[in-house]
Parts: C-alpha cells; structure tokens; sequence
C-alpha cells in the first residue's frame, strides 16, 4: 500500500499479529498501515494524511498503548487531525481520570475477527465499505 491511501493504522508489538491482521483487514477491503510501536506510529501518522482510526493494543512491550493519545495531543501537527480509537486488551480496561479519552471504543482478547472488521467499519463510519461486504 502506497503512503496516503491507508485509513487504519494497526499498532502491536508482535510482529506475526501485525502481519495476520493486515492481511485479514485487506482481505476485507479495509486500507490499512501496521508498526510495532509508539515512535513507529507517529511517524507513521505524520507520513500518512489519510488515517482516521487508530487499533491498537493496550500492552506495547513497556509501553501503554493508550499512551499514544497524549503523544497526538502534544504533536504539532498531528493534534489538528480527528482520530477514532479501537484499544484491544486482554485484561480489564480501567478508565484513568487523568486521561482524557477521544472517540474510543474497547475490544477484550480474544477478539471475534468478524467483531473486529464491524467495529472498523463502524468506526470508519464509510457506508461504501460496508456495502462491499453485503451490507455488514
């Protein structure tokens, strides 16, 4: 995929999830990046205008994947974009106060592959995509 043309970006610390997943987004005629951590996503974000929803894992190696929303929120540049945000997780998500939270939605491991593409579609909000697959 040529930079500018992805929606999704795809954030996950394990490689083989990353690779599986795109394929699987493709194949469901959802455009989409992966990398494998928080640096790689900002540069990712910055090189690719197009992406409107974030999927991430909340467990990034040391790093929190909810992390990512201060790091857009303090971007120069990358703050004056509107980003929806998927967190998947395998433990109990539990709201931080301090953290204020954008558009988001939670998916609990193990997700359902056919939740997942719902939930992107949904949050993509693009009726076009919906339509190349039945409907939904």
């Amino acid at each position: 995929m040529r930079n500018g043309e992805a929606l999704v970006l795809l954030i996950d610390d394990v490689s083989a999830i990353v690779e599986e997943l795109l394929t699987f987004m493709e194949l469901h005629g959802i455009p989409a990046i992966g990398v494998l951590d928080l640096d790689e996503a900002i540069a990712a974000l910055e090189a690719n205008p197009s992406i409107r929803v974030l999927a991430c894992d909340v467990r990034l190696g040391r790093d929190s994947g909810l992390s990512i929303i201060p790091r857009i929120r303090d971007h120069a540049q990358l703050n004056t974009r509107y980003f929806r945000y998927l967190f998947i997780t395998g433990d109990q998500l539990r709201p931080d106060p301090a953290l204020l939270m954008p558009d988001h939605m939670v998916l609990t491991k193990p997700v359902q592959p056919r939740v997942l593409i719902d939930v992107l579609h949904d949050l993509l909000g693009d009726p076009e995509l919906l339509t190349q697959q039945g409907g939904a």
